[in-house]
């Protein structure tokens, strides 16, 4: 018989590691796997490339079979991958793995064991006698999603057969880190008593100082020079942020309040919130954030112009506690359980918070990752700059930022909407130039179109293969159409591929999309024309190619805008094309939360339901973009069926009254 053998050692550490400041870290657990194929099972292993990969008895190191691969094209990346999820293999994990690898050729040569994604760097090379087996072994810290893939390492070996036996991994799982104990932030001030830990953010030259009206910055020589401060974070934890700004130099201008974060070295940022500054008026920038998991977080005000000096008061961070309501109210998604999926949209950080995330499982059968599906999250631009010195077609994609999310949905039995595969917009500009070089040419068609399939490829592939049945729906492009036009927007995908772009992105999500899993297109401004012809003209032809399973309504609206009359219209014109439809972004701004307001929004949720319930048969899913104001893109607009602190609309009120 086969055998997998899988023991799970619990390895007491003799020293607890700890996070900054808080984060105790639990004790590493180790298990081992082994594959020897001697039942025929190879489950965990999947083709890469052009090749074919199957069990075979032809050869085998012990027992009596292996695992062949044949077939193969004239790439070494025609070789077999080993799914990490399918071994327990997690980011940050530390992983030894041997390998019995025989080669169908009478030369010696080399192979190896390496990434199957990100850089695609080796883990180990070994030179190998051609019809002989060679173990190959090595020790590695595996990357985010990223597979292991065997493969041949010389040129004699291209395109030649090879098999793999006695496949054997000790894994030694990341250490997990436990914040309850962290303590609650709530810290103000007016920096009456100094700098307070505060310093100046440039590469020299930028000095800060106390004066009486707060802190002032001055002698910046770019927008980002600026004051900041490091803080103590939690990952999942949500904080309301504030401060004031002023300045004396411009009319007017803008301020970010931002955050840099660090993790294992690499600093990335995210802006929070944005507002104007007029010359010597005192400026409010206010917003919500949630942390995702780094090492260090610096909050810091930034913008205006690169040399404008300007003072900051009365900086807020104090941390929001959010009461989640899980078992007392009413349960949209059992409300609508007969007529389809009610869902929602969620960030990567909001995953962090268990409490959150359990509260959204509550209401939601659902969810969209809000931006970590996108093309600029996944792409690995580094690793394509690299790749493309040999081959300019060649895409390097990365999973990390989207693993925690679906790890979720799947632990939770949430489905997911895959969004989304091609865009215009968050898709990096070096994508789409020679060499992935933003002052090179753009791409020929013949290259971006490469890139375009592989691209479409990979995800499509990666995700099935790790989270099979998981992504029941992908949007397989996004907003193509014109605004105020039935033509589709110009865009990099119309400079470099062409007018048939959106068709050749659904030709290759059909081919590489799993059984069952449905491919839309997705646009927003539906119900005005003459965008709602152009949507149905593209439509038309992606019917004609059967290539299209359904259309997503963004529904980012406002109370009265568009009318309900001109959506109920939009949705006539798209069903009667006989597609599936998903609401697939839906919001409704208003002003303020008067009471007014808030049953203004109520009734206009409740009138574009009424809508959503006559297509009942044809509706896959409605989905909100977000679930709690404060956390909306549009959180001005305080657009969703929840407020600031988690508790239900009116809005929300009249869905449950409508379903019942």
């Amino acid at each position: 018989m086969k055998h997998w053998v899988a023991q799970a050692l619990s390895l007491l550490m003799a020293l607890c590691l700890f996070l900054p400041c808080f984060a105790a870290a639990e004790e590493a657990a180790q298990t081992a796997v082994t594959i020897d194929f001697e039942d025929g099972n190879a489950a965990a292993f999947s083709q890469s490339g052009s090749c074919t990969v199957d069990v075979t008895e032809s050869q085998a190191h012990s027992g009596k079979q292996s695992l062949r691969v044949s077939g193969r094209g004239s790439k070494n990346w025609d070789a077999v991958d080993l799914s990490a999820a399918s071994v327990g293999i997690e980011a940050g994990a530390k992983v030894h793995l041997s390998a019995c690898v025989y080669v169908e050729s009478s030369e010696d040569g080399a192979m190896a064991i390496g990434k199957a994604g990100g850089d695609y760097a080796y883990y180990a090379q070994v030179n190998v006698k051609g019809k002989e087996w060679t173990e190959i072994s090595c020790d590695f810290e595996a990357d985010a999603g990223i597979n292991i893939r065997f493969l041949t390492a010389s040129d004699n070996y291209l395109g030649k057969n090879y098999c793999l036996d006695d496949v054997t991994l000790t894994i030694t799982a990341p250490e997990k880190v436990d914040y309850s104990d962290a303590p609650q932030i709530h810290y103000t001030s007016d920096f009456t008593s100094g700098t307070d830990g505060w310093y100046a953010r440039s590469a020299g030259g930028a000095t800060i100082e106390t004066t009486a009206d707060g802190l002032y910055i001055t002698g910046r020589t770019a927008t980002w020079n600026s004051p900041g401060r490091d803080f103590d974070l939690v990952p999942g934890r949500a904080y309301n942020l504030s401060v004031q700004v002023k300045q004396d130099e411009m009319d007017s201008c803008s301020f970010i309040l931002s955050v840099a974060h660090t993790r294992d070295g690499e600093e990335s940022y995210e802006n929070i919130v944005t507002g104007t500054a007029k010359k010597g008026e005192w400026a409010m920038l206010s917003g919500a954030y949630i942390p995702g998991r780094y090492d260090k977080y610096v909050l810091y005000v930034e913008g205006a112009g690169k040399e404008t000096s300007f003072t900051i008061r009365n900086f807020t961070c104090d941390e929001k506690i959010d009461s989640f309501d899980t078992t007392s109210l009413p349960v949209l998604k059992a409300l609508y359980a007969d007529k389809f999926d009610f869902g929602t949209a969620v960030v990567a950080s909001e995953v962090a918070d268990s409490k959150r995330m359990a509260f959204y499982g509550s209401q939601f059968t659902i969810m969209t990752a809000g931006n970590e599906m996108k093309p600029d999250s996944l792409l690995d631009m580094a690793a394509c700059r690299k790749l493309s010195r040999t081959d300019d077609t060649a895409v390097a994609v990365k999973f990390d930022n989207c693993i925690p999310f679906l790890d979720w949905c799947r632990d939770n039995g949430v489905k997911v909407h895959g969004h989304v595969l091609v865009w215009h917009s968050q898709t990096p500009e070096a994508f789409f130039h020679e060499g992935y070089a933003t002052h090179k040419p753009l791409c020929s068609r013949e290259t971006m179109l490469a890139r375009m399939e592989s691209y479409i490829q990979q995800v499509l592939t990666w995700t099935n293969e790790n989270y099979p049945g998981l992504i029941v729906s992908w949007d397989v492009v996004n907003e193509a159409v014109a605004d105020g036009s039935d033509q589709l927007r110009e865009s990099n995908w119309t400079k470099t591929v062409g007018q048939d772009f959106v068709n050749r992105a659904f030709e290759y999500a059909r081919k590489y999309a799993a059984d069952g899993v449905k491919l839309y297109y997705n646009d927003y401004n539906t119900p005005l024309d003459p965008k709602l012809h152009g949507i149905c003209v593209l439509l038309d032809s992606l019917i004609a190619d059967g290539t299209i399973d359904g259309y997503g309504f963004q529904a980012h609206y406002s109370v009265g805008s568009p009318t309900i009359d001109r959506v109920d219209w939009a949705f006539q014109q798209i069903a009667k094309r006989d597609l599936l439809l998903r609401v697939s972004e839906l919001d409704v701004g208003i002003d303020d939360t008067s009471e007014e307001n808030l049953q203004k929004q109520a009734k206009y949720y409740g009138d574009l339901m009424k809508i959503f319930l006559r297509y009942a048969d044809r509706i896959e899913a409605v989905q909100v973009w977000g679930t709690v104001d404060d956390l909306s893109w549009r959180a001005d607009k305080y657009p969703l069926l929840f407020d600031k602190d988690a508790q239900p609309k009116p809005a929300f009120d009249t869905l449950v009254e409508l379903a019942q």
